[in-house]
Order: C-alpha cells, then structure tokens, then sequence
C-alpha cells in the first residue's frame, strides 16, 4: 500500500540525525545516531554500540560504531533524550553491571537483556 509506505517513510523521517534506542527481534538493543533508511524500513545507525541495562543501569558495549539493521528485525525504536537519559539511568562498567543483574535476579525481578541469558 503507498499510502503506508508514506506514513512509514514520514515518520522515520523525523528520526534522522537523532539519538535511538532499537530493540531487536534477537532480544539485543543497539543505541545510534539515524543516518538512513530506505523504504524497507532498514536503517542505518553511526556511532552506534549494543546496550545492556539491568535495572537503573547500563553499559555499552560491541562499540562498533556502523550498524546496518533490516527493518524486519526491529521491534521498536525511539529517541533518547540524553538529558532524561542522564538523570534517570547510570553508566557502569560491564562487571558492575552483571552484579546487578545478578541481584535483580535473586530479588526475583526479571532481567531483559540477551547478555545475561547464559546465567539463568
């Protein structure tokens, strides 16, 4: 359908050259800035990096810094405010970041991140 097709290409259109947070189909989350797209809703982040965030906290890591994605591997994707993304979430170190995963765990909260898969 164009019309959809429109309405996709539009909305992506108002992402480009802004910070996003992509969840994908394999559970990984990738944090970029919108260089391009096309009308298969792939896209294309630079100084991009895999985050990982257990509770309050994340890292980034695999800093590859190009990631070309297919528009049918994502999930979801929205504009960081880096300013509310400063305020609400603290960067850690991976180490510091698998212990409270680890914590979150034994609380019984669930942990959403493919990194930590291996520990359950």
């Amino acid at each position: 359908d164009p019309f959809v097709e429109h309405a996709v290409q539009a909305s992506l259109m108002s992402f480009l050259d802004k910070k996003l947070f992509v969840t994908l189909r394999d559970g990984r989350n990738i944090v970029g800035t919108l260089r391009t797209f096309d009308q298969f809703s792939n896209i294309v982040l630079v100084n991009a990096s895999e985050r990982q965030v257990a509770g309050d906290m994340y890292t980034d890591t695999k800093k590859s810094g190009v990631y070309l994605i297919r528009g049918e591997n994502v999930v979801i994707m929205g504009d960081i405010d880096e300013k509310v993304e400063k305020m609400q979430l603290k960067s850690v170190s991976l180490e510091e970041l698998e212990k409270r995963a680890k914590s979150l765990r034994e609380e019984g909260l669930p942990v959403k991140s493919k990194a930590f898969e291996d520990d359950v």
